[in-house]
Order: C-alpha cells, then sequence, then structure tokens
C-alpha cells in the first residue's frame, strides 16, 4: 500500500452543534484547562485497511492550544499534523476556532469522568477519518492492548532427520516505536523490527515488517496471541514460522 495517502494534508473536521455563544458561568470557580495535556485514539477503517488516530491535546493557556494528530494506516505510520486553535471553556462546554474549520469545534468535558470529549475527523466530507473521540489526561488514559507486552512461543523443525527448536519472541511496544519479533535457531538469532496496529473490537491486529504485512490475533480466552509469519533462518534457505501461537510472558516483580 502506498504511503502517498493525502488525509493529512486535508483539513480537520469537527462537528458544529451551533453557533450560538457559550453560556456563562454560574460563579467564578471554574475548572481550568490551562497548562493540561490530553490524548485519546480512535480506530478507524481506511480503505479496507485498519487505521488508528492518535490525538495528543494541549492546553496552552485559558485561549490557546494545540493538536497533535499522529495517524496509523494498516500499521504503518503516516505523516504527523499539528493545529494551533484558539477556544473558549465555561467549566463544561467548549468552542475552538482555527484556520481549517469552517465551523467552530465543540468539545464537552465531564467533571465526573474527568474526561474531555470532541468529535473529530480528518480528512473531507467524502472521504474522512476519525469520530468522537474521548480524551484523558496524559499519563492517566488506559494503555491500549498489547502495548508493552512481551510473547514468547516454541517451534520444533524436522531438518535433516534431526529435530530443531527455534524459540520466538515478540515485543510491542509503543505505537510510534514499533516492536521487534525475534528467533534464535541452532546457534543463530535475529531480530526484525516492525510496525503494528491493533482492533481490539475485532482482537486482530498486523505487523508491518519490512513493508509485508502479517496478520495476528488474541484469544482473550484462551490468552494465546497466534501470528501468521514465514521466514528463513539467517543465511539459509531453512523455512521456519507459519501460524505460532505466543504465550505472554509475565514481568517478574
Amino acid at each position: 500500500m502506498k504511503r502517498t495517502i493525502l488525509l493529512l494534508s486535508a483539513a480537520i473536521l469537527s462537528a458544529a452543534c451551533t453557533k450560538e455563544p457559550l453560556p456563562q458561568p454560574s460563579s467564578d470557580a471554574v475548572f481550568s484547562l490551562a497548562e493540561t495535556s490530553w490524548v485519546g485514539t480512535y480506530d478507524d477503517k481506511y480503505q479496507g485497511y485498519p487505521a488508528t488516530l492518535f490525538w495528543n491535546l494541549e492546553f496552552l493557556s485559558d485561549s490557546t492550544g494545540t493538536l497533535h494528530l499522529d495517524l496509523v494506516i494498516a500499521a504503518t505510520p503516516q505523516p504527523s499534523m499539528d493545529i494551533a486553535f484558539r477556544y473558549e471553556f465555561n467549566g463544561t462546554d467548549g468552542v475552538t476556532y482555527d484556520e481549517y474549520l469552517t465551523e467552530p469545534g465543540h468539545f464537552h468535558y465531564d467533571s465526573l469522568s474527568h474526561t474531555l470529549t470532541w468529535d473529530l475527523q480528518v480528512g473531507d466530507a467524502n472521504d474522512a477519518l476519525g469520530g468522537t473521540t474521548v480524551f484523558h489526561l496524559e499519563g492517566q488514559e488506559s494503555v491500549p492492548f498489547p502495548t508493552n507486552t512481551t510473547w514468547r512461543a516454541e517451534q520444533q523443525l524436522t531438518v535433516s532427520d534431526t529435530l530443531m527448536p527455534v524459540s520466538w519472541r515478540l515485543d510491542f511496544w509503543e505505537y510510534g516505536l514499533g516492536g521487534q519479533v525475534s528467533y534464535c535457531a541452532a546457534s543463530t538469532c535475529v531480530g526484525q523490527s516492525f510496525f503494528w496496529q491493533y482492533d481490539s473490537t475485532a482482537h486482530t491486529g498486523s505487523l508491518n515488517v519490512n513493508g509485508n504485512h502479517y496478520s495476528f490475533s488474541y484469544s482473550a480466552e484462551n490468552e494465546l496471541l497466534t501470528l501468521n509469519y514465514a521466514t528463513h533462518i539467517h543465511g539459509t534457505m531453512i523455512p521456519i514460522g507459519g501460524i505460532l501461537q505466543f504465550r505472554k510472558e509475565e514481568n517478574e516483580e
């Protein structure tokens, strides 16, 4: 799949509710968003490929902020985007203004859950990604599965009438940092970096290893991650891999 996707060169769209000014707060004690940072993600599809939008929202003052977008499509990172905006906030609801919006953007703050909700899209009216996104304060967000986890699998191969054990390891890092798939066979140990993507609803994902995509699925019932990945032992024509079943490695305290 080509990386020249034009979504990020288009305008960010935001659901517009009303052009009426925000109601004034009933008291002077209004929660301030100034100097706070928020993060939110949204899972979508682009031309049949899984797509995830990673938003970082920073309120620099009581009237200005920045919105940063990282987009991953089919486990392939796309160019990032930064938007500066002005905003008004009454303690519950906010309105944003920037050069990319034909209508003001609207967001809502929930003081009970301490979350911020904003309907954000990128693209145009005919081909847009995104939707209603829930933001959490940076550092308090839930870590998406399988971020920062390690998985192991074992394989037995018959080579020249001899059984050869192959040990596999999968490391999932942050989305922006990717991960690594590695194996040890005989006296050879090799690792390959990858970018990854996971759909928490379908419980399926993919690895992008040197431009090639390998699918995986996760069964919470059996706690198994099944990866369809094949390669050759480095420097040989001996094939290894196939349908591999990994179990999560628990961190030692």
